[in-house]
């Protein structure tokens, strides 16, 4: 393939909307997106919950194989072939992180088997912006050239965020019946101290640190909020060293439930998510306007 495509790491935030750059990107002649948007392959060996991710592709898998005789049996509309390779692509996926970090060549396989002649792919898996310092220099030299996109949205609406679309799919999974209830629960323990995986997603401070000490040229920071703009995304391919590209700025994908936040949970979360407020006006200067309502001064 000679000279490698240079690889975006897409880290983060999650509910900044991601899957819908994905989607922009991958519409883009000049990059070339992997079968799966979260390839999840770093927080994988690095043990951040080390067999979530096999476990999900191997429910997908029998899934695809079972629609596949489904298809072939008559009983769901559908192109066999086209399902077979998806599941190929899955199971190359599956395979890449049961090696793991002994041979990140399977990993680098998957993610430009589809390159071609593009200028760019990418790994958008926003659980990486929890990775160390350590993974994350790691992932910068693992090819020639790599960038590194994280995305800030108004900490509080990210978190409620997060907190409706976790608590939906609960209950898609029969494990809850009350969404809101779900979500609010999720607030409560975060406060309490009883939970701190949302909280972790949400602590810009110390994913900035991180890429503070990552070489400057390669680090680019947006707003959620100034993401759905087409200047916004002429710059970030400007960054990628890709042409600009027209976007078809539609609803965002993987939306949350829109459920209102009350605003008793509302001022803890202000008081809670106060630093990650300072970090982002550090980092950036002038904030959004649409986060002056839950900042907290201090």
């Amino acid at each position: 393939m000679g000279e490698r495509a240079t690889l975006l790491y897409g880290i983060g935030a999650p509910k900044t909307g991601t899957s819908w750059l994905y989607s922009y990107l991958e519409g883009h002649p000049e990059c070339a997106m992997p079968l799966v948007k979260e390839m999840h392959y770093f927080d994988t060996v690095e043990g951040v919950l080390a067999n979530w991710h096999q476990d999900m592709l191997i429910r997908q898998i029998t899934s695809q194989r079972d629609r596949v005789e489904r298809i072939e049996a008559g009983q769901e509309e559908g192109r066999a072939p086209r399902v077979r390779r998806r599941i190929a692509g899955l199971e190359r996926l599956l395979a890449a992180l049961m090696i793991g970090e002994a041979d990140p060549r399977a990993y680098l396989d998957v993610l430009y088997e589809r390159a071609g002649e593009a200028k760019v792919v990418a790994d958008f898996t926003p659980a990486y912006c929890m990775l160390p310092l350590s993974r994350l220099t790691m992932m910068a030299g693992l090819v020639e050239q790599t960038r590194f996109l994280f995305i800030m949205r108004d900490p509080v609406e990210r978190f409620w965020s997060q907190c409706r679309f976790q608590a939906a799919n609960r209950v898609k999974r029969g494990g809850a019946a009350d969404v809101e209830k779900v979500a609010n629960t999720l607030v409560d323990r975060t406060l309490r101290g009883e939970e701190t995986e949302i909280f972790q997603r949400s602590d810009y401070a110390s994913v900035l640190t991180k890429l503070d000490a990552l070489p400057r040229d390669t680090v680019k920071v947006l707003f959620y909020e100034d993401l759905f703009e087409q200047e916004t995304l002429d710059t970030l391919c400007t960054f990628l060293g890709i042409a600009s590209h027209k976007a078809v700025f539609n609803e965002p994908r993987n939306s949350s439930p829109a459920l209102a936040l009350d605003e008793g949970r509302r001022a803890a979360l202000q008081r809670m998510l106060a630093p990650q407020y300072a970090a982002a006006h550090d980092k950036m200067g002038a904030l959004p306007d649409g986060w002056s309502r839950n900042m907290e001064r201090v």
